[in-house]
């Protein structure tokens, strides 16, 4: 069964969410996740009255990340502070009405450095079963307050989750509905095979973050748009394969007068001949 099309709606950054939503709707966007600049956030009200005006609801949340998060990081304390930070992440997450939220496996590198894939790998050792530990007693949050978390792969400037294939095992063993992946595809783009990946992650992914690149930068760029270079058709092939039924969300940050061009010149037709939506 084919999945619905989503959107992110950032708060607290340079765009007008409301608008933002309605041009992404016009795209066929049913569905919205909820990001928001931690400096600027707004209340749960607004976030509700944005989505309501514009005719679309959330299905999840963002959770917050960066360097001042790492989940699979040494100190114990501080996956203790991880734990308690995206359990307040469900909560909002509730309170919105979209059950997930998305979590990334590890904080990223100072100043977002990239690493190379050999320095990527050796990081990635110490960190798996830290991780498994991580997972596992979010696991238990998730059983408790009835939201599930999804654990997205990442590029290079994460010190772990660039692996996908790896990153579902790891999900997979874990053995709960409240644990599942989010797959990012532009993240999936430059570590892995995307089609590949895809397509063996399949069993756990509940989520999908949907955007192009050339391959090396994480540009977030729309399905398609100049500079990218996923090719949609095949994606599009492996995607229907897989017979999932998961959110396809336009994690996208063009510019709304942008977004509403393509609206209005038929791009939701496109995108969902390529996501199957």
């Amino acid at each position: 069964m084919p999945g619905p099309l989503a959107t992110t709606v950032p708060f607290g950054f340079d765009f007008d969410p409301e608008r933002f939503m309605r041009a992404y709707g016009a795209l066929g966007a049913r569905q919205v996740q909820f990001y928001r600049n931690e400096a600027k956030p707004p209340t749960v009200a607004e976030a509700l009255d944005a989505a309501r005006n514009a005719g679309l609801r959330y299905d999840s949340i963002h959770g917050v990340f960066g360097e001042h998060l790492d989940p699979s990081g040494p100190d114990p304390a501080h996956v203790a502070h991880c734990l308690t930070v995206y359990e307040q992440e469900g909560r909002l997450a509730l309170d919105l009405g979209g059950p997930m939220v998305v979590v990334h496996p590890s904080g990223w590198t100072p100043g977002r450095k990239e690493l190379s894939r050999q320095q990527a790998s050796e990081a990635a050792v110490p960190r798996r079963p830290r991780l498994d530990t991580f997972m596992r007693r979010l696991a238990e949050t998730g059983e408790r307050l009835g939201v599930t978390y999804l654990i997205e792969n990442q590029p290079f400037n994460c010190y772990l989750g660039h692996d996908p294939v790896g990153l579902a095992a790891q999900i997979a063993a874990v053995g709960s509905e409240r644990v599942q992946m989010c797959f990012d595809t532009g993240h999936a783009h430059i570590t892995a095979d995307v089609y590949r990946s895809l397509q063996s992650c399949a069993p756990v992914i509940r989520y999908l973050h949907v955007h192009d690149n050339d391959g090396a930068v994480d540009a977030h760029l729309m399905p398609g748009a100049p500079g990218g270079s996923i090719d949609w058709d095949r994606f599009a092939a492996a995607l229907r394969e897989t017979g999932l039924s998961a959110p396809r969300m336009l994690e996208v940050f063009e510019p709304e007068s942008s977004v509403e061009q393509r609206g209005a010149h038929g791009f939701g037709s496109t995108l969902s001949k390529w996501l199957d939506c």
